[in-house]
């Protein structure tokens, strides 16, 4: 039986944002080196995160990817990454022909676990990717120590994070370098695909800037002439997508305040479930809810996750099972099969997606929490 209700999707554009993308479409300035509505957008990402410099770039993928290469990881090196992840934060690392070390995560807030890293650190680490997951933050301040002490650099990968806060503080600030996805279900987009790198450090910022256009940048003493300084990828955000995600970045506020509320709401309707763990906010953080993941707890008679999203499915709530599969566990990752990180993989047969973004009402996420309550209690 399908649900009576249709739940709206996301992304949603408004019509500024369609505007702005026609407005750009129309300047007859579509990419370039030198890009002013580019140049914009990432002087709008790096005041709003706090930061002193961003990179527009392609993906999200390419952002992890150029802030490895801008720390010359390279062959022979090791770099640290949650097997509780998207596999775009530990594939750049193979990029580079390094090799990615898994390390578990913690079972509240499901991201990298500072014990587990500094369990894993040798004379080959090269860097660590410290992920917040689904908009939660990771532990940034012991991670950050974890690397200071090894003398290593944490790179942050954000994807999932713009909105989330530690101490006031925008995330992507904390780390040597931060990476952002614009993909279309993210927090906001740049019209489908897109990401930055974000960095305080000004020597960072300027490699990355041209690792992403070829490796080209200009010849000192001849004005005007570019050259390959090295060899670099084409990973350039057009001015279409800046756009876009200018007009969206406008909103970012709103739209994490929204998802706030969504998600207080969830937990407010789903408290005292029996056989639920609620997502937790970490003291002195904002949690920016790209995803409101909920803990099916084990127990005799209980459905598991997958049977309870197979039920919600079928009343037309567009679950999901939470990385059920970890990224050591994997067959692109065949080498770390034999791996045993075991939060990751009992989180990977417990946790639930439901959708928590700024498109749903009130009457859609009480929906949402009745058929989660019927589906729990099987």
């Amino acid at each position: 039986m399908s649900s009576s209700i249709e739940l709206p999707g996301w992304p949603q554009l408004s019509d500024e944002d369609v505007e702005a993308a026609v407005a750009a479409l129309r300047s007859n300035r579509l990419v370039g080196l030198r890009n002013g509505t580019v140049e914009e957008f990432e002087s709008a990402l790096a005041a709003g995160q706090g930061v002193g410099h961003a990179v527009a770039v392609s993906t999200g993928t390419a952002a992890v990817h150029l802030a490895l290469h801008a720390l010359d990881v390279g062959p022979g090196d090791e770099v640290i990454v949650p097997a509780h992840t998207f596999i775009g934060s530990a594939s750049p690392v193979t990029y580079l022909g390094a090799r990615p070390v898994f390390a578990d995560v913690t079972p509240d807030t499901h991201c990298l676990d500072p014990d587990s890293v500094k369990s894993l650190l040798t004379e080959r680490t090269k860097a660590i990717v410290a992920v917040h997951i689904n908009g939660c933050a990771a532990d940034m301040e012991a991670l950050c120590a974890v690397g200071a002490e090894a003398g290593v650099p944490v790179v942050e990968d954000m994807a999932q994070a713009l909105g989330t806060e530690i101490g006031g503080r925008p995330v992507g600030g904390f780390g040597d370098l931060a990476c952002v996805s614009l993909f279309e279900q993210k927090v906001i987009t740049s019209g489908g695909e897109g990401g930055a790198v974000l960095t305080n450090n000004a020597a960072y910022a300027e490699r990355v800037r041209r690792l992403r256009s070829h490796g080209e940048g200009p010849i000192e003493g001849r004005p005007g002439l570019i050259w390959a300084h090295e060899v670099g990828y084409n990973y350039r955000l057009t001015t279409v997508q800046a756009a876009v995600g200018l007009s969206q970045h406008a909103r970012l506020g709103a739209m994490v305040e929204a998802r706030r509320r969504n998600a207080a709401y969830l937990s407010e309707r789903l408290a005292g479930v029996e056989g639920l763990e609620l997502p937790v906010e970490p003291e002195g953080t904002v949690h920016a809810f790209w995803k409101y993941v909920v803990r099916a707890v084990p127990g005799e008679g209980r459905p598991a996750a997958a049977e309870i999203a197979a039920t919600l499915r079928s009343r037309g709530v567009p679950v999901l099972l939470r990385y059920p599969f970890p990224l050591h566990k994997q067959p692109a990752f065949a080498e770390h099969n034999d791996v045993s990180l075991p939060v990751a993989e009992r989180l990977s047969e417990e946790l639930l997606a439901l959708p928590s973004h700024p498109a749903l009402t009130e009457e859609h996420l009480g929906h949402i929490a009745d058929e989660v309550r019927k589906a729990v209690a099987g």
